[in-house]
């Protein structure tokens, strides 16, 4: 994932999404991972795939769902009305 990031920081999609698709299949029910594997997304505005693995990363187990609503790499979620279906799902559970 950090390979992802970089590669996502740098602006290098088709590199950035090999590896994350790498890190999810090499551990497909982290919740870290999932998140992260959104968050690349997010930088290149892949706004299914972003929700999608954000989904994922909720199922798993990611709690921290408040910080997807503050998270930059996400930023092109934050007005989108399934992004915040998703947070207000998690927010109830908490």
């Amino acid at each position: 994932m950090l390979l992802a990031n970089c590669h996502g920081f740098f602006k290098k999609e088709t590199e950035a999404v090999r590896e994350l698709q790498i890190a999810v299949a090499l551990r497909p029910k982290d919740p870290t991972t999932l998140y992260n594997a959104a968050c690349v997304y997010g930088l290149f505005e892949r706004k299914v795939e972003a929700l999608a693995m954000l989904q994922k990363a909720k199922e798993a187990g990611f709690q921290t769902l408040e910080w997807a609503a503050r998270d930059p790499d996400l930023a092109c979620l934050h007005g989108d009305p399934e992004f915040q279906r998703l947070l207000g799902q998690g927010e109830r559970k908490v």
